[in-house]
Formats: structure tokens, sequence, C-alpha cells
């Protein structure tokens, strides 16, 4: 009996000890997991660079190790969806694109307890969906007007459609073209929307109630503006394979006296060419005034994330460290205050040129819609029609069409 009651109490005593090992084991990973946070960004990006720099800055002031996963473009969002669809929480934050946000916004934690003031125009309204919004601006881009300022006197520096093709045909010589036009890829959807804003477009794509408008007159306007500056011997015959990197190119290399471009390409011009050569202003206007479609990104904390309170405490960091990313290579940002400060310094002039484009009543964000990426592949369709010399109307009716199929 006595044994017996041994074996008991010896039993119970191994069961105790193995569960009190089995708590300490958890309350081990536990606390490491509560120690570190994974950041997905974009490899070779500004994101990566400043996660990098504020690493360590962030432990000491956190104790929370930041583990950075820095991922090509092309692949971030094939990522995001699979651990996403898996239910694997891979990543406590995710640096995103905002055509990202709409396929995403169930996966996000909503962080509608910022403080929005300072965000640049249209970033609060862009980063909101279903009236949650979704993260914190990173930085934001548009296109603005970069133009050689040794060769264009201020006062010809063109502000509307007409100026800009009579300068455009004016600067042309043999050695230089006027300006370019992006006829290629996202980009090219970027310039069609851009030039749909400033013809009076109501929404891109998409109207305030959800219908598909891109057969108003804005977008037809647009799309012939486009041609008509790619089918004149102030631009190069090669339209439909320039982008922002060629356009850069030839800009840079003396061959163009002026683009529309991203901002973020005009310190890489000063830098190239000279402050004494380069000078931006804001987007040109059209018959609706200036007008420009952005390109934010932005930190979000996910859902899945174990760590949510540290993770919301790494993008509010990351947020406070905003104008460190004016120290980059693109010197592009999201808060307004960093945008004023940095103008006042020699080659940041770029930063006025995009509050101002932000500040017009015809910037306006790309449609939060889960299908983007589809229905971009259908506008790219339509700018390479119309440049290669299809029927604009025809071509606009087909697209709406499409694009209706694939929001259905």
């Amino acid at each position: 009996m006595k044994k017996k009651m041994l074996s008991i109490i010896l039993a119970a005593m191994m069961a105790g000890t193995m569960a009190t090992g089995c708590g300490a084991d958890g309350g081990k990973k536990e606390e490491n997991h509560k120690n570190s946070i994974t950041v997905l960004v974009e490899s070779g990006s500004p994101a990566e660079a400043l996660a990098k720099e504020t690493a360590a800055s962030f432990k000491e002031e956190t104790g929370c190790e930041v583990i950075i996963d820095a991922v090509a473009y092309t692949g971030m969002y094939d990522k995001l969806s699979t651990e996403i669809k898996a239910k694997q929480a891979a990543h406590d934050v995710a640096c995103m694109d905002v055509v990202w946000l709409a396929a995403f916004a169930d996966a996000v934690e909503a962080v509608n307890d910022a403080d929005t003031s300072d965000f640049l125009p249209t970033l609060q309204e862009s980063g909101t969906i279903d009236g949650n919004l979704l993260g914190y601006p990173m930085w934001v881009n548009t296109k603005v007007l970069i133009y050689r300022k040794d060769l264009i006197p201020e006062e010809k520096v063109p502000k509307t459609w007409e100026e800009y093709q009579a300068v455009a045909e004016e600067m042309k010589t043999d050695d230089m073209s006027g300006t370019t036009v992006f006829g290629s890829g996202s980009d090219a959807v970027c310039s069609f929307l851009d030039f749909a804003c400033q013809a009076g477009a109501k929404g891109l794509v998409f109207d305030k109630d959800g219908n598909v408008n891109i057969t108003d007159q804005a977008y037809a306007d647009a799309l012939h503006f486009m041609v008509e500056n790619a089918n004149a011997d102030y631009t190069p015959s090669d339209s439909l394979a320039t982008a922002s990197t060629e356009s850069q190119e030839l800009f840079t290399n003396g061959k163009t006296a002026m683009q529309l471009n991203w901002s973020h390409q005009y310190p890489a011009a000063v830098k190239a060419l000279g402050a004494d050569k380069v000078g931006c202003t804001p987007m040109i206007s059209g018959s609706a005034g200036i007008g420009a479609t952005t390109g934010p990104w932005y930190e979000c904390v996910m859902k899945g994330s174990e760590n949510k309170e540290m993770a919301k405490k790494y993008v509010e960091y990351m947020y406070s460290h905003n104008a460190d990313y004016m120290d980059l290579t693109l010197k592009i940002a999201g808060r307004t205050s960093v945008y004023e400060e940095a103008g006042k310094e020699a080659g940041n002039e770029h930063t006025a040129a995009v509050l101002d484009t932000l500040k017009a009543k015809q910037s306006q964000a790309r449609p939060m819609v889960t299908t983007w990426a589809q229905i971009e592949e259908v506008l790219i369709g339509v700018v390479e029609a119309s440049l290669g010399g299809a029927d604009i109307n025809e071509t606009l009716e087909s697209a709406k069409n499409e694009i209706e199929a694939i929001a259905r």
C-alpha cells in the first residue's frame, strides 16, 4: 500500500514537473515572440533602407528586435496573398502599395485612432476603405513637370496642355526632343489617368456610384492628348516603349527638354545635370485644372500578427521618423510638415511641386478595388491600342465592357 502510494506521489510530482517545464518553455517562446516582429519591405527600396537604419534604435527603445524580410516588388503581393490564404502570420507589419489595400483590407488591422492631421493631401482618403484607415503613409509620389531651366526661361515654363505642346514644339532640334509620352506598362496607365484628371474625370475608372466611367469625355480627351503628342515630331517615335525610366534617361542625356515624370526623378536629374540646368513645377493643367493620380505606400499592421501591440508601436515609430526618407535616394515622404521643411533646401524643389499638385481638386487616387491588377491590364491595352492608331471611342467602349465584366 505504501509502495502504491509512493508511486502515485512520484507520478504526480513528475507530471507537475513536466507541466511546469512545458509552461516554462511556452513562456519563453511567448516571451521571445514578444521581443521580435517581422516586417515585409520591398528589396532595394527606401523602405528597406530605413527599416535597417532604425532597427537598432527601435530595439533600444522597446526591447523588440526587428526582423526585415526584403522581397522584390513583383513577389510581395504573392507572398502576402499566400500567407493570408494559409492563415499563417509570417509578417507582423507589411509595407504596401496603395493598389493592394483593397485586396488585403480584411487582413489589415485598422489604425482609426491615428492622428492624420499631418498626412499629405489625399493620403487619408486613399488609405481608407469602408471607413477604416489601413496604415500610416510612408511616402507619396505624383508626376510633376521637370524641365531644362537653362533652355526654357521661367516665363515660358508651360502650365497648360496648349502651352506644353507649344513649348515642346519650340524646343525640338535635330538632337533633342521637346518631351516624351509614356506608352508602356503601368506608367502609361498613370499618365492616362493623370490627363483624365486634368480633363475633368470625377472618380478614376469608376464614378462615385461605382459605375465604370471611362467612356466619359474626360478619358477620350486624355487619350487624344496622348496620341497628339505621340504623333508629333517633338517626341521620340518609340512612345510604346517609353516609361518613367526611359524618359529620365533621355532627359539626363540631353535628349529631351522636359518631361512629366514622377517627382523622385527631379533630384536624380539635378544630381546628373546640375541644379543650374534642372527645374520643376506642379503638374500641368487641362480644361479642369491641375490634376494627377497618386502613388502612395502605407505601412500596415497585419491582423494575423500575434504581436499586434508591438507592431502598432513600430508603424507609429516609423511614421515619427518619416522625415528620414528625405535623406534616402528617392527623397519622397508622406507628411506635409516633412515636405514643407524639406522644400526649404536647394535640391528639394520637387516637394513644393508635389504639394501643389496634391492640393489640386482634380488630383485623386486610383480606384480602391480588389481587381485593380486585372483592370490595369485592360487600361494598358487601351493606351497601346490608341497610340497604335485604334479608334479612341471604340477602344474605350470595349474597355468599359471588359472592366464591367471583371468587376462583377
